[in-house]
């Protein structure tokens, strides 16, 4: 009868493991710092993915390991419990996100829609104001508005510059804005099916500010939308074309 003996080290009881009826039972798990990490067969990509991914990969991984006889379960490391634990914080984690995503929404929904109301408001009372007395430069300096220089430009305007046409959370809405432009009293806006060369440039409103919204749009559908400013002169320049899908 042959001996045969191990050459591993003899365990030490501080080496972290412990024994019970059950079997060995792994350490804590300690993360393998990035500087001794190695190349493995495991594509994870966990820098490319974002949270969402990450729970879909993580599901994927516990019912994978669920009764699977390659990695039996005392030996695992990290343990499944901490596994689950690391699911469910991120899950409940991306949840409070999601939540809190949809309340910001909501609010900048609710700000703009009381800032409309604003500019209407502060631009009537401008026109009444200056209605009242026309040219009493003094009278309408008193309100607290500011007047128009002297040398403001009495030719053609300039081009609106950056036009930004961005979708809204209502269905068939997009948010247009452009920089102001020194000397106008108000824009022209327009608008057509993107995809279509041919398709005329329709009127969408005229405003007194550089930002408007636009209802009624097909849901899906890719618009151009260009602006110009209008000012003692006429109109001006049309602005570059910005182009936005109606959510």
């Amino acid at each position: 009868m042959s001996l045969h003996y191990d050459s591993s080290p003899p365990l030490r009881m501080d080496q972290g493991l412990r024994f019970d009826a059950a079997g060995p039972v792994p350490p804590p798990y300690q993360p393998i710092p990035r500087r001794n990490r190695t190349m493995t067969k495991f594509k994870l990509e966990l820098f490319k993915k974002k949270p969402a991914d990450k729970l879909t990969l993580g599901a994927t991984h516990i019912a994978a390991m669920t009764g699977n006889a390659s990695y039996p379960q005392p030996t695992r490391v990290p343990t499944d419990a901490q596994v689950q634990t690391a699911q469910d914080d991120l899950a409940t984690a991306q949840s409070d996100v999601d939540n809190a995503e949809i309340v910001w929404r909501q609010k900048i929904q609710v700000r703009d829609q009381k800032e409309a109301v604003w500019d209407t408001v502060i631009t009537s009372r401008a026109n009444n104001c200056e209605a009242v007395t026309p040219s009493d430069l003094a009278a309408l300096a008193s309100t607290g508005f500011p007047l128009r220089s002297a040398g403001a430009p009495i030719g053609p305007l300039p081009a609106p510059g950056d036009l930004r046409a961005t979708a809204t959370d209502n269905e068939g809405v997009i948010e247009l804005r452009c920089n102001t432009v020194k000397g106008a009293s108000s824009y022209e806006w327009e608008c057509k099916v993107h995809d279509n060369v041919a398709a005329p440039w329709t009127a969408i409103k005229t405003s007194t500010t550089a930002k408007i919204l636009v209802p009624a749009l097909t849901p899906g559908t890719l618009y151009a939308f260009r602006a110009r400013a209008v000012g003692s002169a006429g109109p001006g320049a049309w602005s570059d074309e910005a182009s936005g899908r109606a959510p």
